[in-house]
């Protein structure tokens, strides 16, 4: 009887399921392409460890012309512009000809975060992103010369289990060049800071603007 008493409370309270579990690799330095060439094919245990993802296998340093895929990138990619954005690699998601790319995890949101983190590059702002089925409001909080730093308030699902997914859609039909949608996705983050709104966010980049036009007149 005590040993099933345990067994129940272990279950309710997730940990015999792991479902406790933290988010991992959100940053994706835990890629292992190691004896793969550039345009190979890598398992997704390899190439994106603790992801599940649309695709059952990723390419490495792969660039789409026109097809969906997802790639895993390092320095060796053909492109210089489509490497990294921050450390070893980055994963791109390219939507093309009807089909979306998706790439999940689920995980315990550390009690006390109150907004999501992350560097993207995207053709377009096409991506979604969810956590706990719900689509985020995705705000752009400060650009660098190769990413946005983006933000999403997510301070509901703090201390909860929950699914954190990024999608990049297909490319309409007739795009000009029939390129590809493409999102390219680095070092996501909780943060205890709070998101900005986005009409916060825009006066503070008014008085920016206005400060340093000032600063000019002088």
């Amino acid at each position: 009887m005590k040993t099933k008493l345990i067994t129940i409370v272990l279950v309710l309270t997730g940990t015999w399921c792991g479902f406790s579990q933290g988010f991992v690799n959100l940053n994706f330095e835990s890629a292992n392409v190691s004896g793969y060439s550039p345009l190979d094919f890598v398992p997704i245990a390899n190439a994106l460890p603790g992801w599940s993802a649309s695709e059952g296998i990723i390419v490495y340093d792969g660039i789409s012309t026109g097809g969906a895929f997802i790639s895993i990138v390092d320095t060796n990619a053909i492109f210089r512009s489509m490497g990294p954005l921050q450390g070893r690699y980055s994963v791109w998601l390219f939507g093309a000809g009807g089909v979306s790319e998706t790439i999940s995890q689920t995980g315990l949101v550390p009690t006390g975060m109150a907004s999501l983190l992350f560097a993207a590059s995207a053709s377009s702002a096409t991506f979604i992103v969810t956590l706990g089925g719900q689509i985020l409001n995705v705000i752009p909080m400060q650009i660098f010369s190769n990413y946005t730093l983006y933000g999403a308030d997510i301070s509901p699902f703090a201390g909860q289990v929950a699914t954190l997914s990024f999608t990049e859609p297909p490319a309409p039909i007739g795009q000009p060049g029939g390129d590809p949608n493409m999102f390219e996705l680095d070092s996501i983050r909780f943060s205890s800071s709070p998101a900005p709104e986005p009409s916060a966010l825009a006066l503070a980049t008014l008085g920016t603007l206005l400060f340093g036009f000032r600063c000019r007149r002088k």
